[in-house]
């Protein structure tokens, strides 16, 4: 049986999630001041030279949805204080902040940022595109948690586990 392609919106979508976990990392890694707006379009840019390269890193990818790219990065910036203490509350003894990578806790506020403030309606698909992207940087273990951690977050919202359609 094949695998139906994924439809190029799904997946500029996915991209946009990549590239604004890599804008909140670089933010979090580098400890900047830079506006959400300037963050985004030096990662557009260093994208767009990325194609030029005769081994490229950033563009392998399909171009990211600039609007999505721009809300959550947008977003978790803006949300930081709230979003740190929906993480901070969430987490069980196991798992603590401080001992988490800075990748890990950027993938969690981007995911929480569109679970709480973007997309509270579509909760399945965010999970799902977290879980998948944390599948790129780290081992079951971690991918376990984040799956976890979002479906938490699922049980602790009103209209806990209403799955809509995929966007």
């Amino acid at each position: 049986m094949s695998q139906k392609p994924v439809a190029l919106s799904i997946r500029r979508k996915s991209g946009a999630r990549l590239a604004a976990v890599q804008c909140i990392y670089r933010l979090r890694i580098n400890h900047e001041d830079i506006s959400a707006v300037d963050l985004v379009a030096d990662y557009l840019e260093q994208f767009s030279d990325d194609k030029l390269l005769p081994h490229p890193v950033l563009s392998r990818e399909v171009a990211p949805d600039k609007a999505l790219l721009n809300r959550i990065v947008e977003g978790v910036i803006e949300n930081m204080p709230a979003i740190e203490e929906t993480v901070k509350g969430s987490l069980s003894e196991k798992w603590k902040l401080e001992r988490m990578s800075i990748l890990l806790t950027s993938i969690l506020e981007c995911a929480v940022f569109e679970m709480l403030y973007s997309l509270p309606h579509k909760k399945i698909v965010i999970i799902n595109e977290y879980v998948n992207l944390s599948k790129r940087f780290f081992e079951e273990s971690e991918i376990g948690f984040v799956n976890a951690f979002l479906a938490g977050l699922i049980n602790a919202q009103p209209g806990a586990g209403q799955i809509q359609e995929d966007e």
